[in-house]
């Protein structure tokens, strides 16, 4: 493996379920809608469950090498957000049925996540749109909430679209940042066509109260485990949360972006 799993990563993906499709359950009506969008996440999630799971980690070791080889290219590193991506999508990385993520697909959320960091260390000129989108489900899914808004603000910058800003919006609250949340609200309803704006307005109360919702039940449950820490003489360490994540739409699907 390229990685190492450590810290807080290591101890969360041992609780996460796949948060990836699920992020994007809310917004699946407006793929399609505002344009730029083809060939991009659309394409991404598209994909049978019979596919070759050998496939999957045979391309995951291939960007691995690559990236081996070339630590300064950014390039590189997009290769493996996409390859790992690929096979947290696969039957080998998430239940066809369920959609429960195996323990090597939360290992590749992780990776997803620490490709991703490598490549915006080498300063890009310009950020992929699409693996930014991908970084913030693996952040989302590791519930590193304001991680996850930031890479999806960099998607949304690189390719603007009624959809991608929906799942800034849904990213927002789940942050519990009501006031970002609003703002990318609006501008996915601007950038749909008129005759569709009364149900996206109607997707946007829903994942604001859900949003919203969880944002508190999550920061109680943290201060929760801090106040236990605390209790049991271990103030200083991190809050561990233990929240789990609903099955994948689709059955686990294999990606291919």
């Amino acid at each position: 493996m390229l990685f190492d799993l450590k810290g807080k990563r290591k101890r969360l993906v041992q609780v996460v379920y796949v948060m990836l499709a699920v992020l994007f359950g809310g917004g699946l009506i407006l793929f399609g809608v505002g344009g730029n969008v083809s060939g991009g996440l659309i394409d991404a999630f598209k994909g049978t469950g019979s596919a070759d799971t050998t496939a999957f980690t045979d391309r995951v070791e291939q960007a691995e090498r690559r990236a081996a080889r070339q630590p300064q290219n950014p390039e590189a590193w997009l290769e493996v957000v996409r390859a790992e991506i690929s096979l947290a999508q696969s039957a080998e990385g998430s239940d066809p049925e369920t959609g429960e993520l195996t323990d090597r697909g939360q290992q590749a959320i992780v990776q997803v996540a620490e490709a991703w960091e490598r490549y915006l260390r080498l300063e890009p000129e310009e950020i992929d749109g699409n693996a930014a989108a991908f970084a913030a489900l693996a952040y989302g899914a590791l519930q590193e909430h304001d991680e996850a808004v930031e890479a999806q603000r960099m998607s949304v910058e690189a390719r603007p679209s009624a959809n991608g800003y929906f799942e800034l919006a849904r990213f927002a609250y789940q942050a519990g940042r009501e006031d970002a949340g609003d703002r990318a609200a609006r501008e996915a309803v601007r950038r749909t066509p008129p005759d569709l704006r009364n149900n996206v307005r109607a997707q946007v109360e829903d994942i604001k109260e859900q949003g919203l919702r969880f944002a508190r039940e999550f920061q109680k449950a943290q201060r929760e485990q801090r106040e236990q820490a605390r209790q049991g003489g271990q103030e200083g360490q991190e809050a561990q949360p233990g929240q789990s994540f609903g099955p994948l739409p689709g059955g686990g699907a294999g990606a291919s972006p």
